[in-house]
């Protein structure tokens, strides 16, 4: 991902795709709620089959989709707007429940959230359950709920004004990040939150993680449910958190995967983690490709390799190559990419890399670089229009005002510089790849309300990817000494994936019918040609558990 794709794409590393197909939302006809703490519910809107592909729903799964949402409800609950002042504006939250199909022995419910901040999830259960048997046969005996937080998608929703026409991205050279540069990117991000935030400052004041929490409650208590059990993912884990903190007492049974840490509220601290947990990846993909030398030649140990990348790095940073056939130029954050790709494109990052080192200016393209730096032959046919109709999977203004409500580090110009220099010192290969400009600059209120953890002897199981970046490993622990719970170790480098790799999912499937907390781990994702049995996710080839969700492997330099 090119440094200019970084700055508007905002915080991508935090945010997991919503899921890849649309389900209904409530009929316009159906009436507001009249604040009895109800749900209203409403007719559930009905999608064409052209409207099903272009949620990606592959033609043989039409019929499983439908015959899922015939047994759909689909409604909103009101909300106070802001908590301090119940009796004031309020909002609506969507809420779809996928109700169990054993009635007559059903256990609950199990409330799901993808991450984010920002992300869809009224469409969560109907994946969850298309994509995972161990979900479909959680189905039979619980309800599952998806609720898009306030915000985002069918729920009341976020919008918000751009800067005039005088105010565009700034040109970023090919090259290390130059200090004026910076400040450029910095001055763009104020004008964008301010912008922003003049749009509707009394709404987007009251997207916190802590107000999504109490409305999940309100959702909890309006389907008359004295306990509600809870799945989240990534931000959804610190929803789950915070739900938890907030209201011991409501919650059942509950697994966070890919857990984000405790102080999730100060941006400069999540990023630094981050950060260092993409360096962290290079010496095991390094031992990887050192083992495939006589494919590769890259070295036959990993501190080879790693010098190799060092090196590359280095030397596109002094001086970008220029291909003859691509009109942009390529400097070292490219061979630091190729080296954290994550473990199910290590063939395709760690061939594009060798053919990289060898490359000199002038020359076209290599054939192992083409997909991934997008120099690929383009369609020639007219892009075709989505459905009008399409469900919003992931809403960025909800996710920026809930970020930058939350973030109680400085947004100073002086001290994200100070703090990005230090990160070049201390990641020499992934410290280039980190955000570049304080992501809440000029966000004109400090934290409105910063989230407070408290530990309870409730059910919680959490679970840790001990090779991933977005949400390190090492935050698991701290969430443990924070809020308790029992950890599950999963021994791959893929964000999310346990609702994903049927030999993970037993293990959820087994605790939210059980209610007993699992100290053990799964394998995950395997990295290719590891084992004689590859049951894991590729990126040309991934399995029906996985088809329509993120995995990590849509990887490509933007």
């Amino acid at each position: 991902m090119t440094r200019h794709k970084r700055l508007t794409a905002g915080i991508g590393v935090l945010a997991v795709a919503a899921g890849a197909f649309g389900l209904a939302v409530p009929a316009s006809g159906a009436a507001a709620s009249s604040g009895s703490g109800r749900v209203t519910w409403g007719d559930c809107v009905a999608y064409s089959d052209a409207t099903l592909e272009a949620m990606g729903v592959p033609p043989d799964e039409v019929p499983r989709i439908r015959a899922l949402l015939a047994r759909t409800d689909c409604g909103t609950v009101q909300v106070p707007l802001d908590y301090a002042h119940p009796a004031g504006r309020k909002i609506t939250v969507a809420i779809s429940r996928l109700r169990a199909t054993d009635q007559k022995h059903k256990r609950g419910s199990i409330a799901v959230n993808p991450g984010g901040p920002g992300g869809s999830g009224y469409l969560m259960p109907h994946q969850l359950t298309l994509t995972s048997p161990q979900f479909a046969a959680l189905n039979d005996r619980y309800d599952l709920i998806g609720f898009d937080p306030r915000g985002v998608g069918y729920s009341t929703r976020a919008e918000c004004a751009r800067p005039g026409d005088d105010v565009v991205p700034p040109e970023i050279p090919a090259g290390p990040l130059t200090e004026a540069t910076a400040k450029k990117i910095y001055d763009f991000q104020v004008a964008q939150n301010q912008a922003c935030w003049a749009s509707d400052p009394t709404f987007l004041r009251q997207l916190t993680t802590t107000d999504v929490a109490r409305d999940l409650d309100r959702v909890r208590a309006a389907l008359g449910v004295q306990k509600i059990s809870y799945f989240g993912v990534s931000w959804g884990t610190l929803l789950g958190q915070v739900f938890r903190s907030l209201y011991p007492g409501s919650v059942d049974r509950m697994w966070l995967d890919s857990v984000v840490g405790p102080t999730a509220n100060r941006l400069d601290s999540r990023f630094h983690d981050v950060t260092a947990a993409e360096e962290r990846k290079v010496p095991r993909w390094a031992a990887w490709a050192a083992q495939r030398d006589a494919t590769y030649h890259l070295g036959d140990t990993a501190d080879e390799v790693i010098a190799v990348v060092t090196r590359l790095k280095a030397q596109l940073d002094a001086a970008p190559i220029v291909f003859s056939d691509l009109d942009r130029e390529l400097d070292g954050n490219l061979a630091a990419f190729l080296a954290v790709a994550p473990s199910p494109v290590w063939p395709d990052a760690t061939a594009g890399l060798a053919a990289l080192s060898t490359a000199t200016t002038g020359d076209p393209v290599p054939d192992a670089l083409k997909s991934i730096i997008g120099a690929e032959p383009n369609d020639p046919g007219e892009p075709t229009e989505p459905p009008a109709d399409l469900p919003e999977q992931f809403n960025e203004t909800a996710g920026t005002a809930i970020l930058c409500n939350d973030d109680t580090s400085p947004h100073d110009f002086p001290t994200f510089w100070r703090t990005y220099r230090g990160w070049q010192q201390e990641f020499p290969i992934a410290g280039s790849l980190g955000v570049i400009t304080q992501r809440c600059a000029g966000w004109p209120i400090p934290a409105t309300e910063p989230f407070h953890l408290r530990k309870s002897s409730g059910s919680l199981q959490l679970s840790g990817h001990r090779w991933e970046s977005p949400t390190p490993y090492s935050w698991i622990a701290q969430v443990r000494s924070t809020i308790g719970g029992t950890v599950f170790t999963v021994e791959d480098d893929i964000h999310g994936s346990v609702a994903r790799v049927p030999e993970c999912t037993e293990h959820l499937e087994a605790y939210f019918l059980t209610g007993r907390p699992d100290a053990g781990g799964c394998t995950g994702v395997i990295p290719p040609d590891t084992s004689a049995s590859v049951a894991s996710v590729t990126a040309g080839d991934a399995p029906v558990s996985t088809r329509w969700a993120p995995t990590g492997t849509h990887w490509t330099w933007r």
